[in-house]
């Protein structure tokens, strides 16, 4: 699942990674609206940030890949005996 953030290249800021792109368009709004008079100051944006698959797996799902991998290689090693 991706996560957003805002930068506004004139302040040199960027924002906390929010998990939903209107959370990062809201907090752009408000620093335009604060800090710029509502203007759209050169260089601001939001960036898309991924995570790798394995980052975002749950426990479950890790302790799973960990023993299926544990199990594959006992059977290997078995089998050059």
């Amino acid at each position: 699942m991706p996560s957003f953030a805002y930068r506004c290249q004139q302040c040199r800021t960027t924002w906390p990674r929010v998990l939903t792109h209107e959370e990062a368009v809201g907090a752009r709004d408000s620093h335009r609206d604060h800090v710029h008079g509502g203007g759209v100051p050169d260089g601001d944006g939001i960036t898309v940030h991924r995570t790798e698959r394995w980052a975002e797996a749950d426990d479950l799902e890790r302790w799973i890949t960990v023993v299926l991998v544990a199990v594959v290689l006992l059977v290997l090693a078995y089998k050059t005996l």
